[in-house]
């Protein structure tokens, strides 16, 4: 059994729901079966602490303001502009990846306000849907399988778990 407080709808939030799963629990259907019981009720309890948890921090987002120049901070910690010296494409680069995940804040903020959870959302989807995908190996010419290969595997999920600290940080001021 995992706990977790995703409600997986598609192989996407399956994978969340197992790398956010703070309880794992399992028993063999063995003789001594009924003597797990009061370790899963333990469990059990841990994971409704868990996902108590994992509310609260969603509605703590959702409760703070956020402006345009605190997402643009939080984009220079995830994504730190490149020195001056570095080629035209880097800082071009650079300059599409903060005004497309701009527009997604926006889009965001449009419809949940100018929070840190529409900020957490935008980086969610730009990290989830708009970064470079180049299908390798068997699947060369199919990026939409690529990308949900890379989605399975948690490719940018460090980048998502930094932008989702980050902003809790903005909570507690």
């Amino acid at each position: 059994m995992v706990v977790t407080p995703w409600r997986p709808v598609c192989g996407n939030t399956e994978r969340f729901a197992v790398r956010d799963a703070v309880t794992r629990w399992g028993v063999r259907h063995t003789r001594n079966v009924r003597d797990r019981i009061a370790e899963a009720r333990r469990t059990l309890g841990l994971s409704i602490t868990y996902y108590e948890r994992f509310a609260a921090e969603e509605e703590a987002l959702a409760r703070t303001d956020l402006a345009i120049a605190e997402f643009h901070q939080l984009l220079d910690q995830l994504w730190p502009a490149p020195d001056q010296d570095a080629s035209k494409r880097t800082r071009t680069r650079h300059a599409t990846r903060v005004d497309t995940l701009t527009g997604l804040w926006r889009a965001n903020a449009d419809r949940l306000g100018s929070t840190a959870y529409a900020a957490e959302r935008a980086v969610t989807e730009y990290a989830d849907w708009n970064t470079t995908i180049r299908p390798a190996g068997s699947l060369r010419g199919q990026i939409l399988a690529a990308r949900a290969t890379a989605l399975l595997e948690g490719a940018n999920d460090e980048v998502k778990t930094k932008a989702h600290r980050r902003l809790l940080t903005l909570t507690r001021r």
